[in-house]
């Protein structure tokens, strides 16, 4: 079987990497999205990693959970029948986990830099060094020192398990991991040099290329979507119809790109209604738990307006722009400086 030394580590500050993994690599970034399935294996880790419905492979391999570089045995087994497939070995072996995610892929020589962008857990970076038949793990160890020293990952960050293991754990908080705060992005950290409308909520493009995705969906998890480019807005909305669909004081609207948004598990039920500028409004909630997600203008195929709520990361409303102030509750208090417009603005 073919071997390579590896380490996982959990990443705060994306931008960073991301710079220092274009400044010493040799090609990339390439970005990959990625949806793995575990089965169960007595004798190791079996995976199917689907790029596409047509693309996709079978993985089998052994490495020990251990923190530090780490050498894996693997076997890749290419597969245009991905779905089929998964269907097989879900029958005959049962499932075990699946993991989500957005991978940018940088190469500096023979050693594969993986930014990783884990739906539910986060955002990591892996080092693959690929070792030669005959060669000893000790080389490839070296050269993952060295290379984690370049890129500034320090051993507190590096991991034991793979994602899968995480997601099985609920360990999405960083606290029962090694070092204190190195789960997920805090409030001041910027992603990727993306663009930001606040400082737990992020959207938008790298300065190397890579893509900074979102993810959300639904309380009972049956649909499951995905954003893939820049917010255009955020906004909060105190009209009646916006109070009534929340059930709350207000609405809470992230305006993007229609072509940047992706279904990604299940189908939505619409409703559909009447805005005061006479238009249609069609709103998308989930049939089981009832969730609103999304709403979009009928005719329009520019942008829709994704419910904050059903975003996975909570939202800073410190700079969402509020909008028909004229209507709203007694007793809300709107930020000091937040901009407000008494109806819809222009």
């Amino acid at each position: 079987m073919a071997r390579n030394v590896e380490i996982k580590a959990r990443v705060s500050n994306v931008e960073a990497i991301c710079r220092k993994a274009a400044a010493v690599a040799d090609k990339g970034p390439v970005e990959i999205t990625q949806d793995d399935t575990f089965f169960r294996c007595e004798s190791g880790r079996l995976k199917l990693r689907a790029f596409s419905s047509d693309q996709g492979e079978l993985i089998f391999y052994r490495r020990a959970d251990e923190q530090g570089p780490k050498e894996s045995f693997y076997l890749l087994s290419p597969t245009s029948a991905p779905d089929t497939l998964r269907e097989s070995l879900s029958l005959a072996y049962g499932q075990t986990g699946r993991v989500r995610k957005h991978r940018t892929l940088f190469f500096a020589g023979r050693t594969r830099i993986h930014l990783d962008r884990v739906e539910g857990l986060g955002s990591f970076l892996e080092l693959e060094v690929v070792l030669e038949e005959d060669e000893g793990a000790e080389s490839g160890i070296q050269e993952i020192r060295i290379l984690m020293e370049r890129l500034g990952v320090q051993s507190t960050q590096l991991m034991r398990g793979a994602y899968v293991d995480l997601i099985a754990q609920g360990a999405s908080n960083p606290s029962t991991q090694s070092g204190p705060g190195l789960g997920q992005e805090r409030p001041g950290d910027i992603a990727c040099g993306e663009k930001r409308m606040s400082d737990s909520v992020s959207y938008g493009g790298c300065q190397c290329g890579s893509i900074r995705y979102s993810y959300g969906g639904c309380q009972c998890g049956s649909i499951r979507y995905e954003i893939s480019r820049s917010a255009l807005e955020l906004y909060v909305c105190h009209c009646k119809e916006c109070r009534k669909q929340a059930a709350s004081a207000f609405g809470i609207s992230v305006i993007v790109p229609r072509a940047a948004f992706r279904l990604t598990r299940g189908t939505p039920k619409f409703w559909s209604r009447t805005t005061d500028a006479g238009h249609t409004l069609e709103c998308a909630f989930c049939p089981d738990c009832g969730s609103r997600l999304w709403h979009q203008q009928r005719g329009s195929a520019e942008t829709i307006s994704v419910k904050g709520g059903s975003l996975d990361e909570p939202v800073d409303l410190r700079r969402a722009v509020h909008i028909w102030t004229s209507r709203m509750l007694p007793g809300i208090i709107v930020p000091e400086g937040a901009a407000q417009f008494p109806g819809e603005p222009e």
